[in-house]
């Protein structure tokens, strides 16, 4: 995932103190510090079980999500099929397994949930977590997803914050799709 040198002790400590106080601004930038340390999985997780605001849990997942940790995959279904959280920190789940997909066997129990967890939440009545489903989705790299995605190109509502509309990332989410599929047949996954 993310491959830049790890945080040291006093950069980590202040990332840390940062993605839980107030100031928005200092906890994105602590979040996307904190996305390239893999050590601090199991604080960022422990911080996750405790936290509440929608804005820190957002970056807790966001960090935690380019750690490239399986370990995490539950979790993030749990969080994607979970209503009561907030959209946009069920789209950051959602986000979060897409940068796993390549990692899990298309024939597998985890695939197969994860999936399920991602179809489901393109009913969503949000346009981001339906944006992030889609996204996810074309990150599997698995052809008989293609008409599901082809299907939610049909949805024109427009997402803040990302790019177009929910429509238009299906339609690129296709092409990502089929890409991996060809990396998929080469690693054998």
């Amino acid at each position: 995932m993310n491959e830049r040198a790890p945080l040291s002790l006093a950069q980590r400590e202040a990332a840390l103190k940062d993605v839980l106080g107030a100031d928005s601004d200092a906890m994105i930038e602590a979040s996307k510090r904190l996305s390239s340390d893999r050590s601090t999985t199991s604080t960022l997780l422990a911080m996750l079980e405790t936290e509440r605001r929608v804005e820190t849990r957002h970056a807790l997942l966001y960090a935690l999500s380019w750690h490239g940790d399986l370990g995490i995959w539950d979790l993030l279904v749990s969080i994607l099929a979970d209503l009561r959280e907030a959209p946009r920190v069920r789209g950051q789940a959602a986000e979060g397994l897409s940068y796993l997909f390549m990692s899990v066997r298309t024939d597998s129990r985890d695939f197969e949930v994860a999936v399920h967890a991602l179809r489901d939440a393109l009913k969503d009545s949000s346009p981001e977590v339906r944006y992030c489903a889609v996204n996810a989705l074309g990150g599997t790299g698995h052809l008989p997803l293609i008409p599901v995605l082809q299907e939610m190109r049909e949805d024109r509502t427009p997402v803040p914050g990302w790019m177009g509309s929910v429509g238009e990332e299906a339609s690129r989410a296709i092409e990502a799709l089929e890409g991996l599929h060809r990396m998929r047949l080469k690693n054998g996954r």
